[in-house]
């Protein structure tokens, strides 16, 4: 995956973004997995590239029903933000 899609290139840091950010961190750090689009802004791509990694297989995916899920381990990992020991499992 590449860094920056377009529509995040040009996003200013300002308070809402960083809030933002801020809950999306606490989602990813308190939940089992995230959402498409929190993944997605996490990792610096559009949600488009989450949703076709996740088709491909390049990206670990949980589906229910309609819905995608990326599970939060291995978002953590690729950021290398491991909170515990047993993140350092392989998915």
């Amino acid at each position: 995956m590449t860094h920056g899609s377009a529509r995040n290139r040009g996003r200013k840091l300002n308070h809402k973004n960083i809030l933002a950010v801020g809950d999306i961190l606490h989602r990813l750090l308190s939940e089992p997995t995230v959402s498409v689009p929190d993944a997605a802004r996490l990792l610096g791509v559009g949600k488009s590239t989450v949703y076709a990694a996740a088709k491909s297989g390049d990206v670990p995916a949980v589906r229910v029903g309609n819905r995608v899920r990326i599970p939060s381990r291995w978002v953590r990992q690729v950021l290398e933000l491991q909170t515990n020991p047993a993140d350092t499992d392989t998915l």
